[in-house]
């Protein structure tokens, strides 16, 4: 069941600041970066259940701005966590999410990331965008 403000959100009713989390911010820049053209004759697929909200492009920028400024490393946390965590990990809980992007951080950067390593740097970031974006 969702809470009175998610359900205003989704309708529109509130101001774009009103209430947004840090995951919020960063589920509207996911949207965004899935936003583009689409290749060929490749249709956009919307899938049943999905959440289907407008991309608020000012926030998206702002977050990517500051996806911008990370290392490369950090940066696969959070594209693990938020564009690609329906994609390249789907189905997976958790903790076996954090391990294979563990896994593909070191494969494509050649840096090793424990667990609490990953879960800091995430923690990190949705911090900064909690505090700076709005």
């Amino acid at each position: 069941m969702m809470d009175a403000a998610h359900q205003a959100r989704r309708a529109g009713a509130l101001r774009e600041d009103d209430g947004l989390t840090a995951d919020d911010l960063l589920w509207n820049w996911a949207r965004w970066t899935w936003s583009g053209a689409t290749v060929g004759n490749m249709a956009h697929v919307i899938h049943e259940g999905d959440d289907v909200r407008p991309i608020n492009e000012r926030h998206a920028q702002a977050v990517e701005a500051l996806h911008a400024t990370l290392p490369w490393h950090e940066r696969m946390v959070v594209i693990a966590e938020y564009p690609q965590k329906h994609g390249r990990f789907a189905m997976q809980a958790a903790a076996s999410r954090r391990q294979a992007a563990r896994a593909w951080i070191f494969e494509t950067t050649g840096v090793h990331l424990s667990d609490t390593d990953y879960k800091l740097y995430l923690g990190l970031f949705k911090d900064e965008v909690r505090r700076k974006v709005r």
